[in-house]
């Protein structure tokens, strides 16, 4: 019978995956025995082993926890953006760029989990993002394209985005958000944001 997940062993199981993203991160996967991950976490091997089954499971939490964050991180800003698919394309890729910006270590950590187990990251954000792709070009507001492939090709640009960060850690936090997005917008073919093209008139007179 599993154990309980009380509020003090959930701590202690995030104690665990914090201190597994930290020597994965910092020593890199084949550093990440369970002992090192207890010794970090400031606790034994075999408190480690009475929260998780074994490493594949701690692995599988960390990577878990990774996607679940994500997804509250997002939808958070999706649903504050301006009910238009140019508004919330955009914040859907801002949210996602700002993200990998605010938790490198975690995401590092998951993609040397993938690289060394061969676990398969689940994406179950194809349908939604396919689905805002449509309503675009229902609106007239972005071009012409496959909605479903422009989706996958989208997933590939946030994950090649996400190997690409921890690899250029001289490159400015707006700027890697922002050119991820403008390279977006202009691959859908968003027209042009009204407040933006308000505001720049404003500018202008």
């Amino acid at each position: 019978m599993p154990n309980p997940v009380t509020r003090t062993r959930q701590a202690r199981r995030d104690d665990l995956i914090a201190a597994t993203i930290r020597v994965i991160f910092r020593d890199g996967i084949q550093a990440a025995s369970l002992e090192r991950i207890a010794a970090e976490a400031g606790t034994s091997k075999g408190t480690a082993l009475y929260h998780f089954a074994n490493k594949e499971e701690l692995y599988e939490s960390v990577m878990n926890s990774l996607f679940e964050a994500g997804q509250v991180y997002m939808a958070e800003r999706i649903l504050a953006a301006p009910d238009t698919p140019r508004s919330r394309i955009e914040a859907y890729f801002e949210s996602n760029l700002r993200f990998i910006v605010e938790h490198v270590e975690h995401v590092v950590a998951t993609q040397r989990i993938v690289q060394n187990t061969g676990a398969i990251e689940l994406d179950g954000a194809i349908p939604p993002l396919r689905a805002m792709l449509e309503a675009g070009q229902q609106d007239g507001n972005f071009g012409r394209f496959d909605a479903d492939y422009m989706a996958h090709a989208i997933r590939a640009l946030i994950d090649a985005a996400a190997y690409y960060r921890p690899d250029h850690p001289e490159m400015d936090d707006q700027q890697f958000i922002d050119e991820g997005v403008g390279l977006l917008l202009r691959t859908i073919g968003a027209s042009p944001n009204p407040e933006a093209m308000a505001s720049a008139g404003t500018d202008e007179a």
